[in-house]
């Protein structure tokens, strides 16, 4: 893959802080410019005006980083190998725990909260294809299941990974920073992981198998 212009990428990532800021409608193309060190015409030229810009600081957020994190081969592994696999790569990669002040998460959750029509073109090209892949393992475990069974047992599986990104504040508060930060991305992928698997039927009861590891130690 080539490489990135770095001019793009300084501007990605200026827009990235100016947009999660300020919001869409307040942020401008010459504060970016500024920021990233380069001249209005550097925006027209890699990304057309301000609204493709957002667009794409927009999916750059959502992935978290300059690396795409290409989602996991599943073909090959059992369905409960394949939820534990596609838990593990939404928690360190789409939602990027461990990083809750950054501008990518700070973007995202204005987006959601105060969105623009470019929430649309996000849904689209980044949060409908992990969805789908999603539903496609849920319908594997549930395939009598209907269409609004599948969708709900979907959303508590990403509503639990989202938890420990929109709430750490709130956890602070109710364990301590400490405690809630020795809660990390492998530790949680294995619980949410285990606890899904446990509940639709996939592995043992969450507590048999936490009794199993401490007969073990």
């Amino acid at each position: 893959m080539p490489e990135q212009d770095p001019t793009k990428t300084r501007l990605l990532e200026a827009a990235g802080r100016e947009f999660a800021e300020k919001g869409y409608e307040l942020a401008r193309v010459r504060a970016i410019c500024e920021r990233a060190g380069a001249n209005l015409a550097a925006v027209n030229y890699h990304f057309g005006d301000k609204e493709q810009l957002y667009r794409e600081v927009l999916l750059e957020a959502h992935r978290c980083g300059p690396d795409p994190s290409t989602a996991p081969e599943l073909g090959a592994l059992s369905t409960a190998e394949k939820l534990r696999a596609f838990i593990a790569h939404f928690i360190e990669h789409v939602i990027g725990l461990g990083d809750t002040d950054s501008w990518q998460n700070r973007l995202i959750m204005r987006e959601i909260v105060d969105p623009t029509p470019a929430l649309e073109f996000l849904v689209r090209e980044s949060i409908r294809p992990r969805f789908e892949a999603l539903r496609a393992i849920m319908r594997e475990v549930r395939p009598d299941a209907d269409a609004q069974r599948i969708d709900v047992l979907c959303f508590s599986v990403i509503g639990q990974c989202l938890h420990y990104k929109v709430a750490t504040r709130v956890m602070d508060r109710l364990i301590g920073a400490d405690r809630r930060e020795a809660l990390t991305a492998a530790y949680l992928a294995d619980h949410i992981a285990e606890f899904t698997l446990a509940a639709l039927g996939l592995g043992p009861p969450v507590a048999s198998s936490e009794a199993q590891v401490r007969s073990q130690s």
